[in-house]
């Protein structure tokens, strides 16, 4: 894990975050405290910095809907997140209004937090754990 932290977050707020994989496999990512809910899946060709797109783009996966700790990132994509910034709490209901479509609507799962207000995400296949891919966050 490199200790430097390279993203920060603000308690109480839901940030849309666009990851790109420029890999050619499929990342289980894991978001420690935080859930996350997909909005969006987007083919590109080419990245330098900017993307070209290959298409309009898709909602979640079946079975993908609402707040997620793990979302797969697939190879050659932009996955479109919404991180819902704050201590989860079991049962609580929390709505994302999309710029494009119905607002989305889902219970939240129950999560644990690694200590402090300094967090993870990272990918869960082992191997890319162990070689950087897992980012520190903190959260103010």
């Amino acid at each position: 894990l490199d200790p430097v932290i390279t993203e920060t977050v603000t308690y109480g707020t839901i940030e849309i975050w666009n990851v790109y994989n420029l890999s050619a496999d499929v990342h289980p990512m894991h978001f420690h405290l935080f859930n996350v809910m997909v909005l969006r899946r987007r083919l590109f060709r080419n990245f330098n910095g900017k993307p070209t797109w290959a298409g309009l783009g898709r909602g979640p996966d079946p079975g993908e809907e609402g707040w997620k700790e793990t979302v797969k990132m697939w190879p050659g994509e932009c996955t479109t997140v919404a991180v819902l910034v704050e201590n989860p709490l079991p049962t609580r209901t929390v709505t994302v209004n999309q710029q494009v479509g119905p607002p989305l609507t889902s219970t939240l799962p129950t999560s644990t937090r690694i200590g402090g207000d300094e967090y993870v995400y990272h990918c869960h296949i082992l191997e890319h754990e162990e070689h950087d891919m897992m980012r520190p966050l903190k959260a103010v």
